[in-house]
């Protein structure tokens, strides 16, 4: 699917969860207002030119018609039309919309179509995208939803040649600008991560598969940090003493659902986490520099110590 007609039906979805009871023809004039509407493709200008249902409008009811089928199949969101005044309108009785990542993913379309639509502020805000966020992302949606097997090509940071596998799509996640997905990895029979920006080439198989019921996407990463789980360390509390400065950071944005202020001082605070000290917990924890000294446990203020010796050494 290409990518704008990705971005088209998130800004759908956005503004008429945002404006509900919308007629089409109040939707089209925001449409022709947002900043996707110069992304259209041609077969959909051709098909406005051609269209005599839309009333020169950006989005012609047949093709708005098939956005509300794609978006229901795609997103499991109905969108209803209220025949007493032809309104269109989320119906979300079982509260979708209030999902993590749906909620996301909306937001970031929402401020991204707000500074395309405020044109004198273009040059003034400087908005950071994800790179990896609509590659594939679709397809493995639609996966999801349909509970079938991925055929993956993957081209690994580590690895030269590309790899081929199978995979059954659990969940996703996005860390860091870049979107994961996680899955069950048939050639090593255990879970695995892959990020999106890296897989070359994908294909939904007619193999379906069934989650298992002691799977739960919260609950596997609930004691992690990133984007991956690391099942090779075990959690542990962590203590992190931070200055004045860094501990408002630390206050405001929490490293971890865990962290606790557990003492508090005139230059300093002490935080404690409970979690597994993966390589993306530590890059956190450097990234802070001298603002920050971890406390416990020792073998992983031995490790930051060891790094920051290796650091130096390479500026001596």
């Amino acid at each position: 699917m290409a990518k704008n007609l990705f971005a088209r039906y998130l800004w759908e979805i956005n503004t008429l969860y945002e404006r509900s009871n919308i007629t089409l023809k109040e939707l089209n004039q925001l449409y022709r207002d947002s900043y996707l509407y110069d992304e259209a493709d041609e077969e959909a200008r051709l098909e406005r030119r051609t269209s005599a249902n839309d009333d020169d409008g950006a989005i012609p009811l047949r093709t708005w018609d098939n956005h509300r089928r794609e978006i229901e199949t795609i997103f499991d969101v109905n969108i209803e039309c209220r025949k007493s005044d032809n309104t269109y309108y989320i119906d979300d009785d079982e509260g979708y919309m209030a999902s993590k990542m749906t909620h996301m993913v909306c937001n970031h379309f929402a401020v991204k179509n707000m500074l395309g639509e405020a044109k004198n502020l273009k040059q003034r805000v400087l908005y950071e995208d994800i790179p990896s966020g609509f590659n594939h992302l679709t397809t493995i949606i639609q996966a999801m939803r349909e509970n079938k097997v991925l055929n993956i090509t993957y081209k690994s940071f580590a690895r030269s040649q590309e790899v081929d596998f199978t995979l059954h799509p659990y969940c996703l996640k996005v860390f860091k600008l870049r979107w994961y997905v996680v899955g069950w990895h048939e050639p090593t029979s255990d879970i695995r991560i892959y990020s999106l920006d890296r897989i070359t080439n994908l294909s939904i198989s007619t193999t379906k598969f069934k989650i298992p019921n002691t799977f739960d996407a919260q609950e596997y990463f609930e004691d992690s940090y990133g984007a991956f789980r690391n099942d090779g360390v075990s959690p542990t509390n962590v203590k992190i003493k931070a200055n004045t400065e860094e501990r408002e950071y630390l206050r405001t944005l929490p490293l971890h659902h865990s962290q606790q202020e557990v003492e508090t001082a005139q230059d300093y605070s002490v935080f404690e986490l409970h979690i597994r000290p993966s390589f993306d917990f530590k890059q956190a924890i450097l990234a802070m520099g001298a603002n920050v000294e971890v406390l416990e446990p020792q073998s992983l203020r031995d490790e930051i110590k060891s790094t920051l010796n290796n650091m130096l050494k390479k500026y001596t």
